[in-house]
């Protein structure tokens, strides 16, 4: 385990050619926005607030896998309807981008690094990705929609290592929850963790500045091969 920063060892970098991000926590900030669109979900079928474990849940798990938790059985139908006529742009104002990842992304792409998203959303990334500022780094970028069987499953890691012909040795996946361990680990990668210390993580990040500080010390005049 390390820590992203200016002492970090460069080892730890060897052989990096692509980086795979997870979206909700690492990408952006939607915790407050998730709170609110699933508690809403509860209090509309007269149900109580989210539960500490309901709110883990649901911030790491696809959209209808999470409405499941929170709303079991016969209630998923009725969970469901009030789904369909939410609408999502009342959201917004509690989303942010992390800060520093932007200019992360800038410079892992001029450096020749290929950039990639798995991630657990359906069919919210074009409207994330363009709402952020993010468009156009990304290579595929994977959601839950575009996979037979979601994270922690790997077969969205493998489908980023095959668009892009990489072995599991030269990919990282950031993430932020034991749903992203677990996918980076099944897929063979190794796993950085972002903002969580009790993850088992090969690297820690705490800030996008420092870990772009760091790969900047490792880098600087000499870009990685492909």
């Amino acid at each position: 385990m390390a820590l992203a920063n200016q002492l970090m060892n460069p080892c730890l970098l060897r052989g990096l050619k692509c980086i795979i991000f997870d979206c909700d926590g690492v990408l952006i900030d939607s915790f407050e926005a998730n709170m609110r669109y699933y508690g809403m979900i509860k209090e509309r079928l007269g149900l109580p607030p989210l539960t500490d474990e309901e709110k883990s849940y649901v911030h790491t798990r696809t959209h209808k896998d999470s409405i499941r938790f929170i709303a079991p059985g016969e209630l998923f139908r009725q969970a469901w309807a009030v789904v369909q006529e939410f609408d999502a742009k009342t959201l917004l104002p509690y989303l942010k981008r992390s800060e520093g990842i932007r200019e992360f992304l800038w410079w892992l792409r001029n450096a020749g690094f290929k950039l990639a998203v798995n991630t657990s959303r359906t069919d919210s990334m074009g409207m994330i990705l363009k709402l952020m500022d993010l468009e156009g780094f990304f290579f595929p970028v994977i959601t839950s929609g575009k996979v037979a069987t979601p994270k922690p499953h790997p077969e969205g890691v493998h489908r980023i290592m095959t668009a892009h012909r990489l072995a599991p040795q030269e990919v990282a996946y950031i993430g932020d929850s034991h749903v992203d361990e677990k996918t980076a680990r099944a897929a063979g990668v190794r796993f950085w963790a972002y903002r969580d210390a009790t993850l088992q993580a090969q690297v820690h990040i705490e800030s996008f500045w420092e870990i772009k500080a760091a790969m900047q010390r490792s880098y600087k005049g000499l870009l990685p091969t492909h």
